[in-house]
């Protein structure tokens, strides 16, 4: 299957920083800025074309870790009487999180400890305490672009915060920032520079300033890809920290059981994966609510799914994901959402995607219910099929796939067809 990565991850920025903003106060377009920040800084140090190509990704997931580290430190303060990580532990945990996390995926060069070590000061002062000169160059660009952006509003073109970045950086120097980044950086970045972080200069900045390629992913890798993104999002709520990879692995599973060819197989998968990227836009105050929602909650929530589409829909070659992706909660009556298709409009996938969707959702633990056994799943499926909501063949195919799901441990794939 093909995948521009960098495109994959420019998309999925919306939901990250949509986290960060969350959890941190970000501000919108952050992760963006840091890639544009890193793909400058990295010219002027002298990066080649396939290392600013991983520099920009890298920055899109500097901070990929941090729903899974909120999950971490949910736990961590049930068992140290409600005290939180400090600052440092943040540090070190969510970085070292990110670090597993990013090994994931198939880059161009070496980026070993790029996120480990993307808050270290140039001095030894950070969380690791790594002098610059055993930090990586890309952490050491990234971490610069990190700082620059929090410290100042970029979408200010003036000369005056211009001119404060570049006496920022300087100041910094030697503390902060090395010496081998902020001196060819201040040499190279000017004044124009400043339009690129506008919101609608940033994409055609981050498209034209590197070179782009589409690489030729394995089924390993794209399932690598897939759980990499469904960590992210997944892990926004203890209750659905497993949701996005079983509707992932039951799309996979139903893709072999319809004769999907291979490349089609893969491209479900992922879609799967990414079905839920839109709840990253959604606040946890109603993602994680222990009970069930109110209807105006209900409306927030049901949001996502139009999220979902916002998000994938500029993906290149990728149209067919985005709409499996995001109509996962369309009904053959035209009941459902973002959209109000109906069966005229869905096709199988669509069909098959919503199905196991509810599948998975109804047999997980949520806050107010139990997850329930396969047979009374089935059952309230069938009354929806009844209903008009879904399509009553695709229901009878799943029962019939997932029975034996539920009397093994983990059961393969190969097992589960076997089995059918």
């Amino acid at each position: 299957m093909k995948i521009n990565l960098n495109e994959v991850l420019y998309a999925a920025s919306l939901g990250l920083d949509a986290a960060e903003y969350e959890f941190l106060g970000v501000t919108p377009g952050h992760s963006k800025r840091i890639a544009a920040l890193s793909i400058l800084a990295g010219k002027a140090v002298g990066l080649t074309d396939n290392e600013l190509i991983d520099i920009a990704a890298y920055s899109i997931l500097h901070d990929n870790a941090l729903t899974e580290f909120n999950q971490e430190e949910i736990e961590y303060k049930k068992y140290n009487g409600g005290r939180a990580y400090s600052p440092t532990d943040f540090m070190i945990r969510h970085c070292t999180i990110g670090e597993i996390n990013t090994k994931l995926l198939p880059f161009r060069t070496n980026n070993r400890d790029v996120i480990l070590l993307h808050h270290e000061n140039a001095d030894g002062s950070g969380p690791f305490h790594r002098l610059s000169q055993r930090t990586p160059i890309k952490a050491q660009i990234i971490h610069m672009g990190d700082m620059i952006d929090t410290h100042f509003n970029l979408l200010d073109q003036s000369n005056e915060n211009y001119q404060a970045i570049l006496d920022y950086v300087r100041a910094n120097t030697g503390t902060l920032f090395s010496t081998e980044v902020t001196v060819p950086f201040c040499s190279y970045f000017k004044k124009k520079h400043m339009k690129v972080f506008a919101f609608d200069n940033i994409d055609g900045f981050l498209r034209s300033s590197i070179k782009h390629h589409e690489d030729e992913y394995t089924p390993q890798e794209v399932h690598n890809l897939a759980t990499l993104l469904a960590r992210i999002i997944d892990f926004k709520s203890h209750y659905t920290c497993k949701h996005s990879l079983g509707v992932a692995s039951k799309a996979e599973i139903m893709a072999i059981h319809y004769n999907y060819n291979q490349e089609k197989t893969m491209r479900y998968y992922l879609a799967g994966a990414l079905h839920d990227i839109g709840k990253l836009m959604i606040n946890n105050s109603i993602l994680k609510k222990p009970a069930r929602l109110t209807d105006e909650e209900y409306l927030v929530m049901k949001n996502h799914a139009f999220y979902t589409h916002e998000i994938l829909k500029n993906l290149k070659g990728m149209s067919d994901i985005t709409t499996w992706a995001s109509h996962h909660h369309e009904k053959l009556n035209g009941k459902g959402y973002p959209f109000g298709l109906s069966a005229k409009d869905l096709t199988q996938e669509e069909r098959v995607m919503t199905c196991v969707d509810i599948y998975q959702a109804l047999t997980e633990e949520r806050p107010y219910k139990d997850g329930f056994s396969h047979q009374k799943t089935i059952e309230i499926m069938q009354e929806m099929a009844v209903n008009g909501e879904l399509d009553n063949s695709i229901v009878q195919d799943i029962n019939i796939v997932f029975r034996f799901y539920h009397l093994s441990d983990q059961p393969s794939v190969t097992e589960i067809l076997r089995a059918n």
